[in-house]
Parts: structure tokens; C-alpha cells; sequence
């Protein structure tokens, strides 16, 4: 599928890769690991204390080796993602780390707890329009440094959807969740295909950081699954002011981190992982549901491809507190700029308030924004059938309709977008229902998805995933931790 926007034209993104380039050269990239600075400077860079100069010919060499497709497992092998960089099918997921829930109607959040990563999870299952699954929310009532470990549990037992790996920020959390994914997938690597994606975030501007880097240059070394690369510098803030500006510096992070996995391990599959924000120039706050995104994005994508990679941009978004018209109109405007350019992946299902907190209600409007979207980039029939002038002639002839005619009833249902909460009904009905608005349309739905049986877990697989984290928690020392059984327990 081609891009349906040229905001960004092939001149744009060769300046942009150029002024990528000379970043790298010239300012270099802060790698505050000794592993990854040694490693680097082995290959061809050029480092003064804490800070490496990438030539141009290093990155041509990382791009080079990275390779051009692979599979994402799921547990339902219907359901893995076959993924390269070139335009095509984008597969949706949700955005992920928020710490708080929020109250769709006022805004007011608490803290995320297990049971909402439980019951959000379960309703991402039943969307028709998202593909993959990670972890929507931190809940804060397990041990920080296992809550990615018990997040993947409950995604596991929740869907056989793909299911995207959490971010990394300690060595172990890598290993333990590889191995989690290897039981859950029974994939490894062998033949393209491997049982999760790890993110890595290089810290903006030009920053590799100390532990995670050290993470990734472990894991990269043990080898069996895929690296995304997700910066998330700021405009005007950690990146530069100018859109094109901060494109290119977060290109050159994502660039700088596909470098690092390539000369400790040639050939691991990476994707681009662009995490751009806007900041509101009255505040200094960043903002996510701006146009500005959706832009970026495209942009991203268009860098992405040229290097042959995958591309795992941001669509809906939105900085609104609630679930109302701003919401509504971030999250539509986001999704069809970050769509346009057909990436290969599509993220923020779920983003309310930047970010920082999600809700069931928000999951399921950016589900019903998406089928919406989704319609408008499919090509409608306009062959000899669709087009049957005989049916049409009958239509208007014939006193008994349209709707009488066999040609109508094989459309009717392929050629129209059915809603899933938006509401088409009369406005007596809808005075009479006591509705306030959308926002109660998607709570109603929620409420009868999180009321579902759970996919569950076969009972090797648990016992399995549930050992993990136990031995997770006694090698980094934990006295005691919740029991990762009551998850899968018939009653969790």
C-alpha cells in the first residue's frame, strides 16, 4: 500500500539521514557502557572518555546486516506477525508503561494495580483491530523490579494474541523474560522466527545509558529474539525545536542503537521504534495528542524504510484528561497521520493524558477510531459486479428499492462500517437510555468484555512462566513476593 500523504519527500528524508550522519560523527553518542564503548570502538569508532564517534561507514555496515523480515510468535500461530520494512499490513497495539487508571469522565487517576493490567489486557484481547498486546500499565502492587515478569504473565494468560515484550532496564528482567517468552511461544529464533521483541531506550539527546545498555549488549550476545530501538527525545526540550531537526536526532539514536546490536551481534533482527514528542511552548510540558505526532511519525516511517527496516510509530494519541471531543478528535487526527505512511507497526491504543494513564473506555473508542481508519485505507470494489448497472436499473425501476435487490444484500454487509460503540440511533432512544456520552457507550462495552472467561494457560505453560518468576525473585535477592499463581488460578 502506498502512502496516502507526501508531506515528507524523498529530498526531506535524504537530509534528514545526512544530518543523522554527521551527528553521529561529529557529536558522537554518550555510551556509559564500557562493554558497548569497547565494542563500538572495536568496529571502527573513535571515542573520547564517555563519548563515541560513529562514522559514516559503521552504520552503513550495521543497516547492512540487519535482516530484511521476521516473525513475532504467537501462542496461536494464526495470530504471528510477519514483519519487514516495506509498506504493507500495520499491525496495532497499545501503548504501554502508564502508571495511573483514570476516571474516563473526570480525570482523577490512582495508582495501576494488577487486577486493571488483569482486566485492561482482557478487553485489548477482544479488540478487532489490535494485533499485538504489551503491557498497558505498571501495576504497583507487585516488587518494581519483577513488574515487567508478572505484566508478561498477564499477558500470557489473557491472550494468544502476539504479545510485545516490556521495556528493559536491568540485565535479568531480559534473560528471564526470553525464557518466559521461549515457554509461552515454543519459539526460539530457529528459522526467523522469535517469541518476543525487547525494547531498549536510548536516553535523548544522543545518551546511551549505563544498565540498559548493559542489557542489551547481554541479551544481544545470548542471541534468540528481536531488539526495537525506541528513543523518545522532546522538541525544544531534549531535541531540537524544529521538527526536521528533532526527526534527525531521534533517527540518529535509533541509528546509533541498531550500530550497537550489529557489532555485538550481527544479523539480530532490530525495528524502529520512534517515540518523538512535542512540548507545549507556553508550559515546557510535553504533549502527545498534537498534530505534531502524527507528522513525526510519517516521517519515521519514511526514515525507517529507506534503511529497510521496520517501522513501530505512534497513532492515537491524546493529551485530553477525559474521554470527550478532544480526546475523540487527537485520537482520530493521530491515527490517520501515523497510518498514512503505512508503518509496519501502529502504537497508542489506550493513550490518555500523554500517556501518563490509560482506561478501558479510551481502549475501546481508539479501537472504534481505528475500524474507522482501517475502512477508509481499504480499496472499495468497483469491478463489473459492484458496478452492475442491470441491479442498479432494477433498483430504480422495479418501485420495490434497493434494498430489494439481491445486489444490495451481498454489499450490505462488506461495503458499510459498523460501529462498535459510536451510537446510530434516534434521539428519543437516546435521551431515554440516560446516557452522558460516549464515554458510558465504552464503559458498558468494557464491562462486558472483562466479564469474559480469560484465554488461560495450559498448565505446563504456567507452572513454567509462574517458576520463572519465582527464581527471578530469589536471584535478585527478594524475601518474599505475591504468589504468580493466583494469576492463572481459576478465580484470578
Amino acid at each position: 500500500m502506498r502512502p496516502l500523504l507526501d508531506l515528507w519527500p524523498d529530498e526531506a528524508i535524504e537530509a534528514m539521514h545526512a544530518a543523522s550522519l554527521v551527528l553521529l560523527e561529529r557529536a558522537g553518542v554518550r555510551v556509559e557502557s564500557p562493554a558497548a564503548r569497547d565494542a563500538l570502538v572495536a568496529a571502527g569508532c573513535t571515542a573520547e572518555g564517555e563519548r563515541v564517534h560513529v562514522p559514516p561507514v559503521v552504520v552503513e555496515e550495521a543497516v547492512a546486516a540487519c535482516p530484511p523480515a521476521f516473525v513475532l510468535a504467537a501462542r496461536d500461530p494464526e495470530r504471528s506477525l510477519a514483519v519487514d520494512g516495506r509498506p504493507g499490513v500495520t499491525y496495532v497495539h497499545n501503548m504501554g508503561g502508564a502508571r495511573d487508571i483514570a476516571d474516563a469522565r473526570t480525570g482523577a487517576g490512582r495508582r495501576a494495580m494488577l487486577r486493571d493490567q488483569i482486566e485492561l489486557t482482557r478487553v485489548m484481547h477482544h479488540l478487532s483491530c489490535q494485533h499485538m498486546v504489551t503491557s498497558l500499565v505498571q501495576p504497583g502492587d507487585v516488587p518494581d523490579e519483577l513488574e515487567p515478569l508478572y505484566s508478561y504473565l498477564v499477558l500470557a494468560h489473557e491472550t494468544d494474541k502476539s504479545v510485545g515484550g516490556p521495556g528493559i532496564s536491568h540485565p535479568f528482567q531480559a534473560r528471564y523474560l526470553q525464557e518466559m517468552a521461549v515457554a509461552l511461544t515454543g519459539a526460539d529464533g530457529g528459522g526467523g522466527v522469535y517469541p518476543v521483541d525487547l525494547a531498549f531506550s536510548p536516553v535523548s539527546p544522543l545518551t546511551l545509558g549505563g544498565e540498559v545498555t548493559d542489557a542489551l549488549v547481554a541479551q544481544v550476545r545470548r542471541g534468540g529474539f528481536v531488539v526495537e530501538i525506541l528513543p523518545c527525545p522532546a522538541m525544544a526540550t531534549t531535541a531540537p525545536g524544529s521538527l526536521a531537526g528533532a526527526v534527525a536526532q531521534q533517527n540518529a539514536e535509533v541509528l546509533a542503537g541498531v550500530v550497537l546490536t550489529q557489532v555485538i551481534a550481527p544479523g539480530t533482527p532490530v525495528y524502529y521504534g520512534p517515540r518523538l514528542s512535542a512540548v507545549d511552548p507556553r508550559t515546557g510540558v510535553v504533549v502527545s495528542g498534537t498534530p505534531e505526532t502524527g507528522i513525526a511519525s510519517m516521517a519515521a516511517t519514511l526514515l525507517a524504510r529507506r534503511y529497510g527496516l521496520a517501522c513501530d510509530c505512534y497513532g492515537p494519541t491524546s493529551d485530553s484528561k477525559v474521554v470527550d471531543a478532544q480526546f475523540g478528535l487527537e485520537t482520530a487526527l493521530n491515527a490517520v497521520l501515523g497510518m498514512a505512511a503505512a508503518p509496519r507497526f501502529l502504537s497508542g491504543v489506550g493513550d490518555i493524558q500523554a500517556g501518563v494513564a490509560s482506561c478501558a473506555e479510551s481502549l475501546l473508542v481508539d479501537d472504534e477510531v481505528l475500524n474507522y481508519v482501517v475502512y477508509a485505507r481499504t480499496p472499495r470494489p468497483w469491478d463489473a459486479d459492484a458496478l452492475d448497472v442491470e441491479a442498479m436499473v432494477d433498483g430504480v425501476l422495479s418501485g420495490r428499492g434497493f434494498l430489494g435487490t439481491k445486489h444490495t444484500r451481498r454489499y450490505i454487509r462488506s461495503e458499510f462500517c459498523t460501529p462498535a460503540v459510536g451510537y446510530r440511533g434516534g434521539l428519543t432512544e437516546w435521551l431515554a437510555g440516560g446516557r452522558a456520552g460516549l464515554a458510558d457507550l465504552a464503559r458498558e462495552r468494557a464491562a462486558e468484555l472483562i466479564a469474559r472467561e480469560p484465554v488461560g494457560l495450559p498448565d505446563d505453560i504456567a507452572a513454567a512462566l509462574c517458576g520463572l518468576i519465582d527464581a527471578a525473585a530469589r536471584e535478585i535477592g527478594l524475601a518474599e513476593w505475591p504468589d504468580p499463581r493466583r494469576i492463572v488460578a481459576p478465580s484470578a
